[in-house]
């Protein structure tokens, strides 16, 4: 019997929520070829599906909400970094589009990647538009996931501010993996919302050979100028927890802060070689953040 397979049944027996448990060790195990050790996590990925399994934290649920999370990062960081809330709403049918701007971008408070970049309000598909806020409201992205961060994120529709790096597209995204109040990890997407591409780098810059299932980017990137700022952003946004992904953008000279993420790809997102995702691990001491570990305080629910 493996070791994986041996903690699933141990937590299948402990656990108040054996059915979850089991769901995501079979997705992990469709993703991976093995069973997850749930008892004694090793690897990043299994430390994902622990955090998911076991981690109830409410602070989970707030820095989760694509709404709330902009009022966390404003206490912590003391300034207001994120793009201009232009609208919010219940109700898809109440978004003012004759009044925004020519370009916007549309999202939902209580999932992850689901968002609509608007190029052109004029030229925009209005129904195809609603419709798809319509389905975001109606989907429950906790049970989708199994992350239960989202489970209590009230359902919101938004509207914030294109961010326009001069060249009409996108900016990059900056993603900073921080583990223990430490960035070890700066990813860098571009054009995630068309030819999407991607690179790691250290913190010096220092380009990693680590990749995932987003092809490369074949360009040299050059370093954000303020990388060294959007750095000890992102380790101040970690005080709370001993791991997390932040997302920023830089704009011209401005920075911008975009999203907290708990549950990176839910922790089905392979790495290659395979050996980033025990150094990822390895990073990660949890329970560091001067909580008990999530299993020590209460079983999952």
């Amino acid at each position: 019997m493996t070791g994986g397979a041996s903690s699933l049944r141990t937590v299948l027996r402990l656990t108040r929520s054996p059915l979850l448990a089991a769901r995501i060790a079979r997705r992990y195990h469709r993703t991976y070829g093995r069973w997850p050790n749930l008892i004694a996590p090793h690897s990043f990925s299994e430390k994902i599906q622990y955090r998911k399994l076991f981690d109830r934290r409410p602070y989970l649920t707030q820095t989760s909400d694509k709404l709330a999370v902009r009022d966390y990062a404003k206490r912590l960081l003391g300034e207001d970094l994120a793009p201009e809330l232009l609208f919010r709403t219940t109700d898809p049918s109440t978004i003012p589009f004759a009044s925004l701007p020519q370009r916007f971008v549309v999202k939902a408070t209580h999932g992850s990647g689901w968002n609509v970049v608007v190029h052109d309000r004029d030229e925009m598909d209005k129904c195809a538009l609603l419709t798809t806020c319509e389905r975001w409201m109606r989907t429950n992205y906790a049970s989708s996931r199994d992350e239960w961060a989202y489970t209590n994120v009230p359902r919101q529709i938004i509207v914030e501010e294109f961010l326009d790096d001069g060249s009409g597209i996108s900016p990059a995204d900056i993603k900073l993996f921080v583990f223990n109040q430490r960035v070890r990890v700066v990813q860098i997407d571009a054009a995630r919302f068309g030819e999407h591409r991607r690179k790691f780098f250290d913190p010096q810059w220092n380009e990693l050979r680590l990749h995932d299932f987003v092809p490369p980017i074949e360009d040299r990137v050059e370093m954000p100028s303020r990388l060294a700022e959007i750095i000890r952003y992102a380790e101040a946004l970690a005080q709370d927890t001993d791991m997390l992904r932040v997302d920023f953008y830089q704009v011209g000279n401005r920075v911008c802060f975009g999203e907290m993420t708990h549950t990176p790809g839910s922790g089905l997102t392979r790495l290659y070689p395979s050996g980033w995702d025990d150094q990822f691990g390895a990073w990660w001491e949890m329970g560091s953040d001067g909580r008990s570990p999530p299993h020590e305080s209460g079983r999952a629910r």
